[in-house]
């Protein structure tokens, strides 16, 4: 048995736009719950540890500075650090925990910002030796909320 099939060259046009039309939608609903990232880095301030320093992986790193929202001036609950290697892959993602900051708030004359600081220690056990970039990350709803630290870390792996 043989089918036939005639396609008219206006027809297929037709036929395949709303297909197309329907697939670009689907896929662009697919981002739509997706958390959004937003880079904000003049939102925050790693105070601690110092640029450049020499850290050892065999006690926890503790870090202590401030962030927040500056395009809402909101104050974000949730924080966490984000470790990148220098192949630009994160290394390690930790929750820190909010404290109060009332010198952020007076340098910025805003005394909603008093909870802006953010403070916690950091398992850095698992990683290698190598020079690591910081972000502060904050998460406000769906967005995402990154800070990049000027602050690069030496990390000397040390085992045992």
């Amino acid at each position: 048995m043989t089918i036939e099939v005639k396609v008219h060259k206006g027809n297929v046009m037709r036929y395949m736009y709303v297909p197309l039309v329907a697939i670009f939608g689907f896929l662009s609903a697919c981002d739509a719950g997706k958390p959004k990232d937003i880079v904000l880095n003049n939102s925050c301030s790693l105070d601690s540890p110092v640029a450049e320093a020499k850290v050892p992986t065999n006690a926890p790193l503790q870090f202590w500075g401030w962030a927040y929202n500056v395009a809402a001036g909101t104050v974000p609950k949730d924080v966490s650090i984000e470790l990148i290697s220098s192949n630009g892959e994160v290394a390690i993602t930790a929750p820190l925990t909010r404290s109060s900051r009332p010198d952020v708030a007076k340098a910025f004359a805003k005394p909603e910002l008093e909870s802006a600081g953010f403070n916690g220690a950091v398992d850095i056990k698992a990683l290698s030796s190598g020079v690591y970039t910081v972000k502060i990350i904050q998460q406000e709803g769906k967005d995402r909320l990154s800070c990049a630290s000027p602050t690069k870390l030496n990390v000397q792996a040390i085992k045992g």
